[in-house]
């Protein structure tokens, strides 16, 4: 058996054909397996009662799974613009938990947006971000990114409404999870699938992992990049997203026009305004200035603050005033023909921002746990 069966919901259609051949069925079997999986969205074997008892029973001893994601949390932001969602992966072999990941619903106009997780915790240590703080924990597996579209697009179905866009942007670096997070796009496009996002529809967020950026633009998927650029020199990018030592900002801007060169879609700059660390009218004219020759979009993010006390590194990073936040905005639109929006935040009472749920829930529980409890 060639075919991994830890999560069938991670597995392509051409895999669940060839598993249905391998255990002895005809490659149909395999196209019932995937409607169940995500047109159904089916809990369990037993449950997919087209498929001969035999080859369910073959695939349960040869350890098929479909592991689900536990709702830990969800909160609704008073703006009526996010949801977000904690879940937890349950328990390993070795009985050991998983970890939680978050996932976020945004509501934008007629878009309905998926933000998901590409893995527990992240490696790349970005000072300003509440992931980085956990570390790395571990990648996800492609089912379980699947699972967390799937869970979105069930809230989205309970609002009478249904999922436009799929965004990789939640915890974790996902081009260094490459090949679970493109199963997983690839999962999310299939045509006989129940969500049929194109890739046009599709974007991938990378802090800066040059390589995965041009193994990328070669990939068939033709998805959306976005790239965290947040700072528009090497000292203090490097200071503030270690990344940029190994590939600097020259490197960056490089791999962002192959990509764009090869693929023909524009790349999104995304820029996180920090009170006096990247809000400087010279950062504003930097900026204008690396991204003069590469087709492209600007999207300021003004910081996302953690709630009081929960502190993520040594310095304490603030949100710009509005004054300063507008000057920005002009001074950067005056200086570039690049379209520059503004995304004001649509979740900070719900701690919207990658990790930053995460964080709040495993403080209260540690808190929870270390108080006394009276007999």
């Amino acid at each position: 058996m060639t075919i991994p069966l830890h999560d069938l919901k991670g597995l392509l259609p051409d895999q669940l054909r060839q598993l249905a051949t391998d255990l002895g069925e005809p490659s149909y079997r395999g196209d019932q397996l995937f409607e169940w999986l995500h047109v159904h969205q089916a809990r369990d074997l037993d449950g997919m009662t087209n498929l001969p008892a035999r080859f369910r029973q073959v695939l349960a001893e040869a350890g098929a799974q479909m592991p689900g994601l536990e709702l830990l949390e969800s909160s609704a932001s008073d703006t009526g613009k996010a949801v977000k969602f904690l879940f937890d992966l349950g328990q390993g072999g070795n009985g050991q938990g998983l970890g939680q990941v978050e996932a976020v619903l945004i509501i934008d106009g007629d878009r309905r947006t998926a933000c998901l997780s590409s893995q527990v915790g992240c490696a790349l240590d970005c000072k300003f971000c509440a992931t980085a703080q956990m570390g790395f924990v571990r990648n996800l597996h492609a089912g379980q990114i699947v699972e967390q579209l799937h869970r979105l697009h069930q809230e989205a179905q309970r609002r009478g409404e249904r999922l436009t866009n799929i965004v990789m942007m939640g915890m974790g670096e996902p081009l260094l999870n490459y090949e679970q997070v493109t199963c997983a796009l690839r999962l999310a496009r299939a045509s006989d699938g129940q969500l049929q996002i194109g890739g046009r529809k599709m974007t991938v967020s990378t802090a800066g992992h040059v390589p995965g950026i041009l193994r990328l633009s070669e990939d068939d998927l033709n998805v959306g990049l976005a790239i965290s650029l947040n700072a528009t020199e090497d000292e203090t990018r490097s200071q503030i997203m270690p990344i940029n030592r190994k590939w600097p900002i020259a490197d960056l801007m490089a791999a962002a026009k192959t990509y764009f060169d090869r693929k023909g879609r524009r790349v999104t700059f995304e820029y996180v305004l920090m009170d006096q660390v990247t809000d400087l009218d010279a950062d504003a004219d930097r900026l204008a200035v690396l991204t003069s020759s590469i087709p492209c979009k600007i999207n300021l993010i003004p910081y996302n603050e953690l709630a009081p006390g929960l502190q993520i590194s040594d310095r304490v990073y603030r949100r710009p005033s509005s004054a300063r936040l507008d000057r920005f905005t002009r001074r950067l639109k005056n200086a570039t023909r690049h379209t520059v929006t503004r995304r004001d935040s649509r979740g900070r009472d719900i701690d919207a921002a990658c990790g930053q749920l995460h964080r709040r829930v495993t403080d209260a529980q540690s808190a929870v746990s270390a108080t006394p409890q009276r007999a």
